[in-house]
C-alpha cells in the first residue's frame, strides 16, 4: 500500500459535505493512503484504512461521491472499518477496562464533526460491539 504525505485530491468535495477533518486525519482514496501531516501511522488505523481500500476497490470515483452524499453509505461504510479496527484492537489487548477506554476513543471519533456528526457515541458503540 502506498503512503503519501499530502493531502488527498478531494479534500475539497470533504469540507463541503460538512466533514472537518482534523490535520492528522488519514484519508484512504483510489489504492492509496493520504496522510498530509507525515504522523506515524498506528496498526489499528491501518486496519480501517484498508477496509475502505477494499470498498474503493473498482468503484472508481462513484464510491467517495456517495460516501460524500448520502450520510447512511457513510455510516455503514465506517462502521465497518472501525469494527475491524477495534477487532484488531481487541486482539492484541485482552484488558476489559482498556478495550472499554477504547471504543469510547473511536465511538467519539466517528460520532464528531470530522465525519459530519451522523451519529451518537452511544449508536456507534452499539454498533461496533
Amino acid at each position: 500500500m502506498e503512503i503519501l504525505i499530502e493531502q488527498p485530491p478531494i479534500l475539497d468535495k470533504i469540507l463541503k459535505a460538512g466533514m472537518k477533518p482534523q490535520k492528522t486525519t488519514i484519508f484512504a482514496f483510489k489504492g492509496k493512503i493520504f496522510n498530509p501531516s507525515g504522523v506515524d501511522i498506528p496498526a489499528d488505523i491501518l486496519v480501517h484504512e484498508e477496509v475502505h481500500l477494499k470498498q474503493q476497490k473498482g468503484a472508481d470515483d462513484d464510491w467517495y461521491d456517495r460516501y460524500l452524499t448520502d450520510k447512511e453509505f457513510r455510516l455503514n461504510e465506517e462502521i465497518a472499518a472501525f469494527r475491524e479496527q477495534y477487532k484488531f484492537f481487541c486482539e492484541m489487548e485482552r484488558g476489559r477496562n482498556l478495550r472499554a477506554r477504547y471504543l469510547d476513543k473511536i465511538a467519539k471519533n466517528l460520532s464528531s464533526e470530522i465525519y459530519g456528526e451522523i451519529i451518537s457515541k452511544s449508536e456507534v458503540i452499539n454498533k461496533i460491539k
